[in-house]
C-alpha cells in the first residue's frame, strides 16, 4: 500500500500541474505569482561543512557497497530518489545528463532510494531507466538520509573530496509543489558542481527543495525487500 504522503501529493500534483508557472506571469499590471519554488537557505542552519561518514549501502542489484567507493576526484553527488514521487521522477533525465556531464569531472554519484514501499524490481526498472554510472543503493539509504538531513524527496547533496557537505538542495527551480515552469532560470545543482570543479566556493550552498516528504529514520532500512535477481529481469 502506498504511503498517505504518496497518495495525496499525487492527487496535488495531477490538479496542481494543470497551469504552468507561465499563466502566472505579468499580465496587464498583475504580478507573477511563484508556488513554493526553492528558497535559499542560512548554510549554518542546515548542516553545510559537515563531515559525513562512510556507510554500508546494499546495492537494487544485489551485494553491497560502501558510500565512498563512488566517490570520484572532486566529490559525491547524493541524489535522493523516489520513482513515486512526481517531483522526484520529473527530474530523473536532468539528473542522469548532468550525472554524464560532470562525471567527467571528477564527481562520483549516489543514487539512495527512500520509499521502502517499493519493491526490488521497481526500484531496479527505475535505475535502468537512469541510466547513470553509479551506486543506487536501499538498505543504509535511510541511515544515511538521517546523516544528511535529508527532508524531501527533491533533494540533491554535493560532498567534496574530504566528504564534507558543500551544497544541498534543488537541482534547479523548473518543478515543484503546484508548479511547473517554462524553463529553469535558476540551476543550483549545476552551478555548485561547477563552482567546485573551479574550486571556487559554493555561491549558493543550500536551498530548500520541493518534493515528497520524506521521514528520514534508520530503522525503516530494514523494511527494504532483499534483490531478487529472477523477479528483476522477468
Amino acid at each position: 500500500m502506498k504511503s498517505i504522503f504518496h497518495v495525496l501529493f499525487a492527487a496535488f500534483w495531477l490538479v496542481a500541474t494543470q497551469y504552468s508557472i507561465a499563466d502566472h506571469r505579468t499580465v496587464e499590471g498583475r504580478r507573477t505569482v511563484d508556488f513554493l519554488g526553492p528558497e535559499e537557505l542560512a548554510p549554518e542552519t542546515v548542516g553545510i561543512g559537515k563531515q559525513i561518514p562512510d556507510f554500508t549501502l546494499d546495492l537494487v542489484g544485489g551485494g553491497e557497497s560502501r558510500l565512498y567507493t563512488g566517490t570520484g576526484s572532486k566529490g559525491t553527488v547524493v541524489v535522493v530518489r523516489d520513482p513515486e514521487c512526481p517531483v522526484s521522477r520529473r527530474y530523473g533525465p536532468r539528473i542522469a545528463k548532468l550525472a554524464h556531464y560532470f562525471g567527467t569531472d571528477g564527481f562520483g554519484f549516489v543514487f539512495i532510494y527512500l520509499n521502502e514501499e517499493l519493491d526490488a524490481a521497481r526500484l531496479w526498472k527505475d535505475a535502468q531507466a537512469l541510466g547513470v554510472s553509479g551506486i543506487y543503493a536501499t538498505r543504509g539509504s535511510f541511515a544515511l538520509a538521517d546523516a544528511l538531513g535529508v527532508q524531501s524527496a527533491g533533494e540533491v547533496f554535493v560532498l567534496d573530496a574530504g566528504h564534507r557537505l558543500r551544497f544541498r538542495g534543488a537541482v534547479d527551480d523548473q518543478y515543484g509543489l503546484g508548479y511547473t515552469k517554462d524553463v529553469a532560470t535558476r540551476h543550483y545543482l549545476r552551478n555548485a558542481l561547477d563552482d567546485l570543479v573551479k574550486g571556487k566556493p559554493v555561491q549558493t550552498p543550500a536551498t530548500s527543495a520541493p518534493g515528497c516528504v520524506i521521514d528520514a529514520d534508520p530503522e525503516k532500512d530494514r523494511l527494504f525487500q532483499p534483490a531478487d535477481y529472477g523477479q528483476m529481469i522477468s
